[in-house]
């Protein structure tokens, strides 16, 4: 929505600027970076969704994400995250992520700080993996499986690149009963185990127990903010981000609460297709020629805008009507309520409109601006409906248009719009 949430937005804004004095040439690795960071508050809330009661979730405190359980009946876990948007593919063999990582966790099973039998080692990436030692580790299910993946990653290291070899080295360091215990908690998870995006969210909706009927997008946008904002707040009082299950639940609750309690949903303008056609056959409509009166040209943004909100307001009215959410009484007094509302502003601007005639140098221009000042503080509401408040503009400034539209003209914007559309006194 979406995001240390400042932290991570530093992290990454370093390694930016870092990459651009080292070479310019490298600028597009920015990208990647922050949605690297950026995957993490994704992993965090799959976490909060698939916790007990109790637990709690860590962003970059003791690993990338953490889930600390409030008991030994639940696992804590572990997890590393790499998410790439280019061709290379994480936990490769000879490459430094796999080999930091291990070595970071076996030193936290050798010390202690770790409870090996009751933690999980995630490794996560957006990216498939389709063979290597990773893929060997987080298969292996028997003592001799175990054994021979020991055994790879000793030969493995043998041959890796020297930027890495001293991360190899001090994982080979470890004796083998260590390894063996840490190969037997691994687990792998990526892009064929719906580690990220649709995927993941189709999981979490599974799990929360979300109805069709609810619009769970905008729900998870909600959830996703929470975990940016408690984050983000910890970080700025210099506090490390964990994240309490039991108080996103009830977070969680409260939102599922105040979606069931609304009687309809609109849809979000970017959802309504707009075809060329549609837009091009409003150019001679009645409210597009009031606009007209208001020296607002065919090419201007005010008059495309109307033309848009014009046609979603006539698709969102139409099916609230067919879905049977809304009924046309509460329609009607929702136009009521708009054209009650129109009358008192068309007063205040009329009024000034006649006293500044007397005055004014060209009566044309001025009534012009007058109605312009009508039509921009009547467009500025969201009218509630059905006694529920909206949250899209278009149903609002579209309905508007929709009654300038109307032959008994209705509504206007020009202060002279009747006599100027051939239906004045």
């Amino acid at each position: 929505m979406n995001f240390s949430f400042n932290g991570l937005f530093l992290k990454a804004k370093e390694r930016i600027v870092i990459s651009n004095l080292k070479d310019k040439h490298e600028k597009h690795v920015a990208p990647g970076s922050l949605a690297g960071y950026l995957f993490q508050p994704e992993r965090a809330l799959f976490w909060l969704v698939n916790s007990k009661s109790g637990a709690k979730i860590g962003i970059e405190t003791d690993d990338d994400v953490v889930k600390q359980a409030k008991s030994d009946n639940e696992n804590n876990v572990y997890e590393q995250d790499k998410h790439s948007i280019s061709k290379n593919i994480p936990f490769g063999n000879h490459s430094k992520d796999l080999w930091n990582t291990l070595h970071i966790w076996l030193k936290a099973i050798s010390s202690k700080e770790i409870d090996v039998k009751n933690a999980e080692f995630h490794l996560v990436t957006n990216k498939i993996i389709e063979d290597g030692i990773v893929k060997s580790i987080a298969t292996a299910q028997t003592k001799e499986d175990i054994t021979n993946c020991v055994k790879s990653l000793r030969n493995i290291a043998l041959g890796v690149p020297t930027g890495v070899k001293v991360y190899a080295e001090k994982v080979c360091e470890y004796d083998g009963e260590t390894i063996s215990m840490l190969i037997e908690k691994v687990v792998l998870c990526d892009g064929n185990a719906n580690s990220y995006g649709d995927g993941l969210k189709e999981e979490m909706r599974s799990k929360l127990l979300i109805p069709e009927s609810l619009p769970f997008s905008e729900i998870y946008d909600s959830l996703l903010g929470w975990v940016h904002n408690f984050a983000m707040n910890c970080w700025r009082n210099d506090r490390p981000a964990w994240l309490p299950r039991d108080t996103f639940v009830e977070y969680f609750q409260r939102i599922i609460t105040r979606y069931r309690l609304k009687t309809f949903v609109e849809t979000d303008q970017s959802l309504i297709p707009l075809s060329l056609v549609d837009k091009e056959a409003q150019y001679n409509e009645l409210f597009v020629r009031q606009l007209y009166l208001l020296a607002i040209e065919r090419d201007d943004d005010m008059l495309t805008d109307s033309i848009e909100d014009y046609l979603r307001c006539k698709h969102e009215r139409t099916r609230l009507s067919i879905e049977g959410n809304i009924t046309k009484e509460e329609m009607d007094r929702f136009d009521q309520n708009l054209l009650d509302r129109w009358k008192i502003i068309f007063a205040e601007f009329n009024r000034k409109y006649k006293r500044g005639q007397k005055t004014c140098e060209d009566i044309n221009d001025f009534g012009a601006d007058m109605g312009f000042s009508i039509l921009t503080k009547t467009l500025d509401h969201r009218e509630p409906l059905a006694d529920q408040p909206t949250e899209q503009y278009y149903l609002t400034r579209g309905s508007y248009h929709r009654l300038a539209n109307n032959k008994k003209l209705q509504i206007g914007w020009h202060p002279e719009y009747k006599l100027l559309l051939g239906q004045g006194e």
